[in-house]
C-alpha cells in the first residue's frame, strides 16, 4: 500500500488536527509553492486573479500603464515622452499587447489583454503625453453543438 503521510505537506497535523488547521497556514504554503514553481510575479502570469484578493504585487503598483475596457474596446493607455516615442514599435496578438523599447531601449513589456481583440482596426495616437492604443473586442459567439453518444 502506498505511503500517502510520507508525501502530505501538512504532516505536523493529525486526521484530526487538520479539521482545526488555520486556513492562513493553508494559504501562505500554497503562495509559498505558487512562489517556488512559477516565481516570485506569478500573479500576474494569470490573467484570472481573484478580484477580491487584497494582495497586489509590486510590478502592479509600479506600472504606469493603464488598462480599461468598454463594451466594443479594449483600451491601454502609456505614458511615453517623445524621445521613447521614436524608438518604441507595439505589436499584438489576440490577448496580449507587445511594447517593444519600453520602459528603456532594449526591454519589452507585454500586457495582458482583458477580452480577445480582432487583429485589424486597431489605432494608436499620441497626445499630451500618453499613446493610447485602442483595440476592437472580437465578438466570437461560434456556437458547436455536441452529439452525446449512449
Amino acid at each position: 500500500m502506498f505511503d500517502w503521510q510520507r508525501f502530505f505537506p501538512f504532516q505536523q497535523f493529525s486526521k484530526d488536527g487538520l479539521k482545526n488547521a488555520d486556513p492562513k497556514d493553508v494559504e501562505q504554503y500554497i503562495h509559498h509553492m505558487m512562489k517556488s514553481v512559477f516565481g516570485p510575479g506569478y500573479a500576474v502570469q494569470f490573467p484570472f486573479r481573484d478580484p477580491l484578493s487584497k494582495e497586489t504585487s509590486a510590478a502592479d503598483e509600479s506600472d504606469p500603464i493603464d488598462i480599461f475596457e468598454t463594451t466594443s474596446h479594449v483600451f491601454v493607455k502609456i505614458p511615453l515622452t517623445k524621445e521613447q516615442l521614436n524608438l518604441l514599435k507595439i505589436k499584438h496578438t489576440s490577448q496580449t499587447l507587445i511594447i517593444e523599447n519600453y520602459p528603456e531601449k532594449g526591454r519589452q513589456e507585454k500586457v495582458v489583454l482583458p477580452s480577445l481583440v480582432r487583429r485589424k482596426g486597431t489605432k494608436a495616437i499620441f497626445k499630451d503625453g500618453i499613446l493610447e492604443v485602442m483595440f476592437l473586442k472580437n465578438e466570437d459567439f461560434n456556437l458547436s453543438e455536441i452529439d452525446i453518444t449512449f
